[in-house]
């Protein structure tokens, strides 16, 4: 997305791919045998149609990323090190304030839990059969 200084906001330039399932058939020749994962940002509106997409196709080893890039770089770091998603640890101390169980093996992992964000991608995307169909006309 780019900011548009007319619109005051950003805008996302949609330019469908045209030849996009040629390609992918070009790179991924045998629908039988090959393994192909889609993703995008949030995994919904352009990784299902894809997927939908390869379906039709006769493609049988897809599968998308669940909650997309968003979702994995919100959990693993860029060595694939699962990242501290922000859940409460067991304390090792009492403080004085209680009897010293949190660390009893209890597992309070939960008592504090910080809200997670919503990762979604709130971009209003385009059908991209729709929009080659009407690039084409």
């Amino acid at each position: 997305s780019r900011w548009d200084s007319e619109a005051q906001a950003k805008v996302n330039k949609q330019d469908p791919n045209p030849k996009f399932l040629e390609q992918v058939k070009a790179l991924f020749p045998n629908a039988e045998e090959d393994k192909i994962v889609v993703m995008c940002s949030d995994g919904r509106q352009r990784s299902i149609q894809v997927l939908m997409m390869l379906d039709e196709e006769g493609y049988v080893n897809i599968a998308g990323l669940k909650g997309g890039f968003n979702m994995w770089d919100a959990t693993f770091d860029p060595k694939v090190r699962r990242r501290n998603v922000g859940l409460a640890k067991e304390v090792y101390t009492h403080d004085a304030d209680s009897c010293g169980i949190h660390a009893s093996g209890a597992g309070f992992q939960m008592v504090d839990k910080i809200e997670s964000v919503d990762r979604k991608d709130y971009v209003d995307w385009e059908d991209w059969e729709e929009a080659v169909a009407k690039k084409s006309a």
